[in-house]
């Protein structure tokens, strides 16, 4: 409990505090701050809360004791009497229909699973959605490091470029590596732009996701190492996720709806009192009438509801297995992504440094050709985006275990 009003306070705050549009400081969210504003302005949160604000309709119509309303009727006209004369006639009767069977609990049953059912959609769509921000929020600070990366090899291009024309002019080298070192630097800045522009689409996105506007000033702050070497704690028993607690409410709502039909065939009561006035004589007489389930047995609600039962009862088993399934799935992927990880770490990085520089000092020297250097700083280059990609990789199927497992608050 403590936990909820700690985020719900943490949300508020982070919403009160948001910058307005064209602000000249852009904010920088971190990861646990943009899921957190997530659950406060997400699109999808919103409509599910609405959603589940529709569900408490059938509770409030299903719980008063009597389902219909008292009739009042009144007949009122002339009389003719014995002897000739006119005389008033009138009739006033006031009746109640009592439903039996059981149709009641039967319908307030069904009504409130559906808002359970509603309840545990709205949390099933929390889940989802932090999911995909989490996602979209790993995926932005992928692209911020890899137009990082870009940037450092263009850089290098640039020195490297301006480096063979002195050679060129000194008489070391051929015009040919002159102009296969701006074809570099040319690919070098084409890069850039790219990375750029995915970096843009990302925040896009995140924006989209976080309800914020296209003009909103977004930025973000993290660490994609520290992200992906997150520990997971897994439960020693697993919850039931909210997609197999929905599923499970409307289970018990399609038991309901079957109980309901089974009760329409018992009849219902009309209970009455009627007052007459016939002249100068005054009756008040009681009524009680009886329905009789001959032809409308509910046979549609409950052929209807005996299916819906037993399809739903197959979908919560597999659901159930199927959980178990995606999680092993999940932490067996988790754990690869992490060995790729740490042994890219330990027996690839320390050594990229080292052979981009050797690579130039022999290139500059003479005692490499133009070919194999640039070979060597491709390999360097394309060594350093895996390593970026296989930090994504393990970052992403850490937010897909806590996804499988229900573990993403």
């Amino acid at each position: 409990m403590f936990h909820r009003l700690a985020t719900a306070a943490l949300g508020l705050a982070a919403v009160l505090l948001w910058p307005c549009s064209g602000a000249a400081q852009s904010a920088e969210l971190t990861l646990e701050e943009a899921l957190s504003l997530a659950r406060q302005r997400a699109p999808a949160l919103l409509e599910a809360a609405g959603r589940v604000a529709e569900a408490q309709g059938p509770v409030a119509g299903a719980s008063p004791v009597l389902h219909n309303n008292p009739t009042l009727a009144l007949e009122a006209g002339p009389r003719t009497l014995a002897t000739g004369e006119r005389a008033p006639n009138v009739v006033v009767g006031l009746s109640q229909p009592v439903e039996l069977g059981g149709k009641r609990g039967a319908r307030l049953d069904a009504a409130r699973a559906g808002l359970a059912r509603e309840t545990a959609r709205q949390r099933d769509t929390e889940r989802l959605v932090l999911g995909d921000v989490a996602a979209t929020f790993l995926r932005a600070l992928h692209a911020r490091e890899r137009l990082r990366l870009a940037r450092g090899a263009e850089e290098t291009a640039r020195d490297f470029s301006h480096s063979t024309q002195r050679r060129f002019e000194a008489g070391d080298v051929p015009v040919v590596d002159v102009n296969v070192a701006r074809v570099a630097l040319a690919r070098a800045r084409a890069e850039v732009a790219s990375a750029e522009g995915a970096e843009v689409a990302l925040l896009g996105e995140l924006r989209g996701l976080l309800g914020l506007p296209a003009d909103e000033a977004l930025a973000l702050r993290g660490d994609l190492s520290a992200l992906a070497a997150q520990p997971v704690e897994l439960p020693s028993t697993l919850p039931e996720r909210p997609d197999i607690t929905s599923l499970v409410a409307e289970l018990e709502e399609a038991r309901a709806e079957r109980r309901l039909g089974e009760g329409s065939a018992w009849p219902d009561l009309n209970v009455g009192v009627r007052y007459e006035n016939e002249g100068d004589e005054r009756a008040i007489v009681g009524a009680l009438g009886v329905s009789l389930p001959l032809f409308a047995r509910g046979q549609s609600a409950r052929v209807a509801g005996e299916a819906r039962v037993r399809r739903l009862q197959v979908a919560v088993e597999a659901a159930r297995r199927a959980q178990s399934v995606q999680v092993q799935a999940a932490l067996a992927q988790y754990r690869k992504e992490r060995e790729a990880v740490e042994l890219l770490e330990r027996e690839a990085l320390p050594l990229l440094a080292d052979n981009e520089l050797l690579a130039r000092k022999s290139y500059e020297a003479g005692e490499m050709g133009l070919a194999e250097f640039l070979l060597v700083r491709r390999d360097v280059l394309d060594s350093r985006a895996d390593y970026l990609t296989r930090l994504l990789q393990a970052a992403l199927s850490r937010v897909q275990l806590t996804l499988q497992t229900g573990a993403l608050r």
